[in-house]
């Protein structure tokens, strides 16, 4: 088994920079259509969606680009770090949206509607503009 990992260790340092190259390139795009997102989007539930999900993935795919480094301590700081993103990111989301909730932050994305039954839907819905005077 040795023999094998040691053949297959040639050619895969050889296109391991390359590889991470690679993923750097794409966390960079992923989080640049994250920020894009943050700030072309109309509301702040639509902000927050752009902000955790694209740019969490930007930030997973820098992290493995760090796995191509070898380097048993960087890999090992980055797995903690993407442990610490996937456990924390969902929690200040929904922290984030559920203050937003209770603001009463109108949706201000056309079409949206809204579930909740306490006139969060923007004022061009006509279901929400029914629901505000409930």
């Amino acid at each position: 088994m040795g023999g094998f990992l040691d053949a297959l260790a040639g050619p895969l340092s050889a296109i391991s920079p390359w590889i991470a190259d690679a993923l750097v390139i794409i966390g960079v795009f992923g989080m640049t259509v994250g920020i894009f997102g943050i700030v072309r989007m109309p509301d702040i539930y639509n902000k927050l969606h752009a902000a955790s999900k694209v740019v969490f993935l930007g930030v997973v795919m820098l992290l493995a680009a760090s796995f191509f480094t070898a380097d048993a301590a960087i890999i090992l700081r980055a797995i903690l770090i993407g442990v610490f993103l996937v456990l924390t990111t969902p929690v200040s989301a929904h922290v984030v949206g559920k203050a937003a909730y209770l603001r009463r932050y109108k949706m201000q994305t056309p079409g949206a509607v809204d579930e909740s039954g306490r006139g969060l839907a923007s004022s061009e819905d006509p279901a929400g503009s029914e629901r505000s005077g409930a």
